[in-house]
């Protein structure tokens, strides 16, 4: 009698756990809009950073990058470019373009292309948006 009360108890938690599990069900995450040719984002996609946090892209083997940063074009010479890693970065500091950033959002593009294509920022480039919150 005890075993048949404690099964039945078993089955109906059972049951009321599967039920709970289908009505408060998970949202899917949303898919990544982000270009193939990208493999990470410095900061990532709608994170926090500091104000004087590094801002970057890495990138697939073959592709070239330039940064803009809050509409403003990064010069070459103030990007931190890793050729063998398809890396480009720009950190804030004094007597550069960007000294530091502004607390909120900031928007970042990446113009990329492929130069091992024929491609030049002028010619065959498309770019990769996003944005991170600066504490």
């Amino acid at each position: 009698m005890v075993r048949r009360v404690v099964v039945v108890g078993l089955l109906v938690l059972a049951a009321s756990l599967v039920w709970l599990s289908a009505r408060y069900k998970g949202e899917p995450e949303a898919p990544s809009l982000t270009d193939a040719a990208v493999e990470q984002l410095v900061p990532g996609r709608d994170t926090t950073a500091l104000r004087q946090s590094e801002i970057g892209v890495d990138l697939t083997p073959g592709w070239d990058a330039d940064l803009r940063i809050n509409g403003v074009d990064i010069p070459e010479d103030e990007e931190r470019i890793v050729p063998g890693l398809n890396q480009v970065f720009f950190t804030p500091g004094k007597g550069k373009i960007i000294e530091t950033l502004e607390p909120g959002v900031v928007d970042v593009t990446a113009i990329i292309w492929r130069p091992a294509q024929g491609e030049s920022r002028e010619h065959g480039s498309r770019t990769v948006s996003w944005s991170f919150h600066v504490a």
